[in-house]
């Protein structure tokens, strides 16, 4: 059986300048801090968990408490939902996201599974899939909530997928947009697949074979994920 698992920003959801910036505003209305210049790819674990604890290491050398972590989490989402509530255009999908994630269940039978692995934090997660027509809890589901590693969070998804399917997932295969996502991919042993909605050619610089600009020919993107993987899926 095979796992196809998500990334959300930048991959399912268009939603990397409005998570920014509602992150560094966050940070700074909870720890006084101004974070507006960081290069998240500059950090060892490129997640809200791992962000969050190696800035304030970083500032104020120790790690946030439990209380810090639950603030930031809610001022981030509150933002979140603000500017949700304010300026939807800035929650779209991306391209054909929606429809392929609907195309794969309608394969569901012929041997494949869904799962989504985010860097981010639950409930904004859940707030940014929901904004584009996606049930985040209708999958296996994993986020920075209870890792900080996107190893960690990559890997319980597939124990998820396993647990359900009696350890019958043979093949996994990653969508993401970040360099980072690249990475784990490589350090996990599993497939990666590109999306560079933004063209910025990151993906293909580090090495990434196989990019796509977003999923709106998803009927293609499935056709070629079959043929590559020799038959991988069973219609």
């Amino acid at each position: 059986m095979t796992a196809i698992i998500f990334d959300i920003d930048g991959t399912l959801t268009d939603t990397i300048k409005v998570d920014d910036k509602c992150f560094i505003k966050a940070f700074k209305n909870v720890f006084g801090i101004d974070i507006s210049n960081q290069n998240w790819s500059e950090f060892i674990n490129v997640t809200d968990w791992g962000i969050t604890e190696e800035l304030i290491l970083k500032h104020k050398n120790r790690i946030p408490t439990v209380i810090e972590y639950q603030k930031m989490i809610s001022e981030f989402v509150t933002l979140l939902q603000y500017e949700l509530n304010t300026n939807k255009n800035q929650f779209k999908e991306i391209k054909g996201a929606l429809n392929f994630i609907e195309y794969l269940k309608s394969k569901s039978k012929s041997n494949l599974e869904i799962g989504i692995a985010t860097g981010g934090w639950e409930k904004s997660a859940v707030l940014k899939l929901k904004s584009i027509g996606i049930n985040a809890l209708d999958f296996a589901f994993s986020n920075s909530n209870h890792f900080k590693t996107r190893e960690d969070i990559v890997s319980d998804v597939i124990h998820k997928l396993n647990q359900k399917h009696k350890h019958k997932i043979n093949k996994v295969i990653y969508f993401g947009d970040g360099i980072w996502d690249y990475k784990t991919c490589k350090k996990l042993g599993i497939e990666f697949i590109g999306i560079d909605n933004s063209k910025n050619n990151k993906l293909n610089n580090i090495g990434a074979k196989t990019i796509y600009k977003n999923f709106s020919d998803y009927r293609l993107i499935y056709k070629n994920l079959k043929m590559k993987e020799n038959t991988i899926f069973r219609i």
